[in-house]
């Protein structure tokens, strides 16, 4: 009787001493949880709630606040003392939380206690010094201007086509292929769903984000094609269970990069470009200067046009947004915390300087 008023709460606390377990033993963790037991809950949400074709969160929303109007309604209603009205919203607060702990942890979070990919792939990030990355910038524009003459031969900004299904269907297929020549997680097929009305989640600082709770991802529709669709391989690389940020940037770069359409090797590239210009811009201000000044006019004007799109929405909570998201990252774990999302460029130079090793 005591437990099963309880049970959210005491289910919130198995699930936290499962991962303690897990991030002790990442190993195991690996084989019975990563490899084991969320392909099985992957293979469950993929075939029930994914089908729907509208985002799965909005029967959530809808579930969660007929559930609390209906939970507030009865409490007020009843008889019983506030007193005792206080301690059953204590218990529901608690129980709540735990479910929350629980189905949070057990539908994707304990693969944030895998054996990391970087790690599977013998990659070392380690800082790129100025000399490096130049080389290495030069390197990305050289490929952007032989795959951008093959999508728009011209220097003006690419003509914004949206082609979302067709992109994303690729890129899952492409990307499954990928981590299962990587020997990483690449059963199921996770979908990512864009979210309306177009604009709030850029206006929450968000361009996409995953949900556990859904198994979907989620994309705002307002988003430039260019970084739509590098997001949409970024959520689509946590469905796969990738947790890290990095990872999961890394995941999109490598898919986009190695795809069979160009526009997704454009989107790779350009991506990485981005986050190299922001590297050099805090190593030495008057290279980035230089830099920018010599850039090919094509390559400047699609950034430009990223700029100018991502301007168009001001999102009200930018900081705040940041901040909740480094702390949540680092309580999973994630000691880089935001500033994984910027170790793209350390973990492309670990994979390349590693193939040519080989």
């Amino acid at each position: 009787m005591v437990l099963s008023r309880w049970l959210g709460a005491t289910l919130g606390l198995f699930a936290l001493f499962v991962r303690l377990v897990c991030q002790k033993f990442p190993s195991f963790t690996e084989k019975w949880y990563a490899k084991g037991f969320y392909p099985l809950i992957r293979g469950i949400l993929d075939y029930t709630i994914n089908l729907l074709p509208f985002p799965a969160v909005y029967l959530i929303i809808a579930a969660l606040l007929g559930w609390g109007y209906l939970f507030l309604k009865g409490l007020f209603r009843s008889n019983c003392g506030f007193a005792q009205k206080l301690k059953t919203l204590l218990r529901s607060v608690l129980n709540f939380s735990g479910w929350l702990i629980f189905f949070f942890l057990f539908l994707w979070g304990l693969n944030y206690y895998r054996i990391p990919l970087y790690q599977q792939l013998s990659l070392q990030a380690k800082p790129i010094g100025q000399r490096v990355l130049l080389a290495e910038m030069q390197d990305t524009q050289k490929k952007l201007l032989q795959i951008r003459n093959r999508i728009q031969p011209d220097s003006l900004a690419l003509v914004r086509s949206s082609k979302f299904f067709v992109r994303k269907e690729t890129l899952r297929k492409e990307m499954k292929q990928l981590l299962s020549g990587l020997g990483y997680s690449w059963r199921g097929r996770p979908t990512v769903k864009q979210l309306y009305p177009a604009g709030t989640m850029r206006k929450m600082g968000i361009f996409g984000i995953y949900l556990p709770f859904s198994g979907e991802g989620y994309l705002d529709p307002s988003l430039h094609p260019v970084e739509k669709s590098f997001t949409l391989a970024h959520e689509l690389a946590h469905g796969f269970g990738v947790t890290d940020e990095g990872e999961a940037n890394f995941v999109a770069w490598l898919v986009c990069s190695e795809s069979k359409d160009s526009f997704l090797n454009y989107v790779g590239e350009l991506k990485l470009f981005r986050y190299q210009l922001r590297d050099l811009q805090k190593m030495d201000a008057e290279a980035y200067k230089a830099f920018v000044g010599a850039m090919h006019p094509s390559i400047k004007a699609d950034i430009l046009d990223i700029q100018r799109s991502n301007l168009e929405i001001r999102p009200y909570f930018l900081e705040l947004s940041r901040k909740s998201n480094d702390l949540y990252l680092k309580s999973q774990g994630v000691r880089a915390g935001v500033a994984s999302y910027a170790q793209l460029p350390m973990l492309v130079f670990a994979w390349k300087s590693g193939k040519n090793q080989n």
